[in-house]
């Protein structure tokens, strides 16, 4: 058969070639749901029989997908290729590598949670179904950063969690997404200063940090989506100033400084 024919992704822009068409329509069976996260693919056999392809091209294809982060290739008695399906800690990672290359300094990477957090409250706050969706969580999390307020860095995992439940629970996926790799990348900064002596010693700063999130999930569960964007808009300030003069003017970073192993 020739590669014409072989090539079903033909249009006005172009033929694909085998392997990029392979690649697709192995990419869309990830993404549409068809295999959840650690399945295995078909194995190499049965591919190469559904496809009508040869063992190099499938290689390509694979390894095409494996760049992308979409499989792993196990080689050996029980090798086979893993799906992943993308998170947005797969985005957080990219656009980290992106901002750390262009040397964006922390508080660039905190204007954007600043404007965009916010946006996430209201959005909760006008969920019709908050007080079962968005309120428990939100309230589930409060708890364990107030009862964990003696300790900088549990509180501060708490403290993460309460600004994670608000963008995973606004309603709007593609908020989830973007603000979700923001927050990560954000809380990927946390663990330099945690160990700044002000901040250890700050117990009735936790403290008084809690009682403005609860003022947020006030306003959420009232519904009243413009005082949950304003608390949640003076709260992010307040808390990032601080922490960019903890951090200065330390560029955006996705590696760990000493061991250099990703913290995303």
């Amino acid at each position: 058969m020739s590669s014409t024919q072989r090539t079903p992704a033909t249009s006005a822009l172009g033929p694909v070639s085998v392997v990029e068409s392979l690649a697709g329509v192995l990419r869309r069976h990830i993404l549409s749901g068809q295999l959840a996260d650690g399945d295995l693919l078909p194995k190499q056999d049965e591919l190469l029989a559904r496809y009508d392809v040869g063992r190099t091209t499938l290689r390509q294809a694979l390894r095409i997908l494996e760049n992308e982060g979409l499989v792993t290739v196990r080689r050996g008695r029980v090798g086979g290729a893993v799906v992943h399906v993308p998170e947005a800690a797969d985005a957080a990672r990219t656009i980290g590598l992106v901002l750390q290359s262009r040397a964006v300094p922390l508080d660039d990477l905190g204007m954007a949670r600043r404007r965009l957090e916010p946006v996430c409250a209201a959005l909760c706050a006008e969920r019709e179904d908050r007080a079962t969706t968005v309120v428990p969580h939100l309230e589930a999390a409060l708890d364990g950063a107030e009862a964990e307020s003696g300790d900088p860095a549990a509180f501060l995992r708490g403290n993460t969690r309460f600004h994670e439940a608000i963008v995973a629970n606004c309603g709007n996926e593609t908020m989830r997404v973007l603000l979700g790799s923001i927050e990560s990348l954000w809380s990927a900064q946390e663990p330099d200063w945690t160990e700044d002596s002000a901040f250890a010693a700050g117990h009735e700063d936790r403290l008084a940090a809690v009682r403005g999130h609860r003022a947020i999930v006030r306003c959420i569960a009232e519904g009243d989506d413009a005082g949950a964007y304003y608390l949640t808009s003076r709260h992010l300030e307040a808390a990032q100033a601080y922490a960019v003069k903890v951090a200065g003017d330390r560029p955006v970073q996705i590696l760990d400084p000493v061991h250099g192993h990703p913290r995303i």
